[in-house]
């Protein structure tokens, strides 16, 4: 009877698209670089929290010599934060998060961006005079920078359609070993 069910549970899950998929089942090491592009627009002026964004693998992914992810395989993520520019020169920011492929028998293979080689955290350019001249003690000038940038709007960012990223293909906190961070 268990056996059923859990049979039951796992053709469910594969028909609503929530089943998982781990590296380990398709024999692919966690650490392996999968390259992936943007195939929606986000903007940080219309971009909500929550929001969901949608990406493919460039290349197939092999393991000796079979195909474990076919090339443009399809994937999402989410809108973590999304801040649009403001006054003040205020810079735009948004942050998102890729979170899974949709491998070929419907199931999801949890991923984590790769920080080693791309970024989709990111503060848009403020577009301001250059913050140097606000620390240099010129009479007359520093009332004139802030009257500037008080009615000056940052940049938004964008992060366009086509954009290439790499992924690692686990969620598993494990994943935190592939990342390279800098010694301080």
């Amino acid at each position: 009877m268990r056996a059923l069910f859990a049979v039951l549970t796992f053709a469910a899950s594969l028909a609503f698209g929530t089943a998982r998929t781990s590296a380990a089942r398709l024999d692919l090491n966690p650490c392996t670089v999968v390259g992936v592009e943007m195939m929606d627009d986000v903007d940080s002026s219309t971009a909500l929290p929550g929001d969901f964004f949608r990406f493919q693998t460039i290349n197939a992914v092999t393991s000796g010599n079979r195909i474990v992810i076919p090339a443009r395989t399809m994937g999402y993520g989410i809108v973590s934060i999304a801040s649009p520019a403001g006054r003040g020169g205020r810079a735009g920011t948004l942050v998102l998060e890729p979170r899974y492929l949709v491998m070929p028998d419907g199931s999801h293979l949890g991923v984590v961006l790769n920080h080693n080689t791309a970024s989709l955290d990111r503060s848009g350019k403020s577009g301001n005079m250059p913050g140097y001249l606000g620390a240099i003690p010129v009479p007359g000038v520093g009332a004139a920078i802030g009257i500037f940038n008080f009615f000056h709007n940052g940049k938004n960012i964008e992060v366009k359609r086509g954009a290439v990223f790499t992924v690692f293909p686990s969620d598993d906190p494990s994943v935190e070993r592939c990342q390279q961070h800098p010694e301080y």
